[in-house]
């Protein structure tokens, strides 16, 4: 198998940045930008706080 097949045969397994499809590198792409939403790193803080105070309440009783 030549190093172009087998790079061919790898891109099943390859994950678009771009449309978040398999087979294509991102350059290759031809789909649009997925919207992903993320929570905001003040959500993210906000959640972990809440999971430390509910762990030591629990802890205390």
């Amino acid at each position: 198998m030549s190093v172009a097949q087998h790079l061919e045969a790898n891109k099943q397994h390859v994950r678009c940045q771009k449309c978040l499809e398999f087979g294509h590198w991102t350059y290759e792409c031809t789909g649009k930008r997925k919207y992903l939403h993320r929570p905001s790193r003040t959500a993210q803080l906000a959640k972990i706080l809440k999971e430390k105070e509910k762990r030591l309440l629990l802890q205390q009783r």
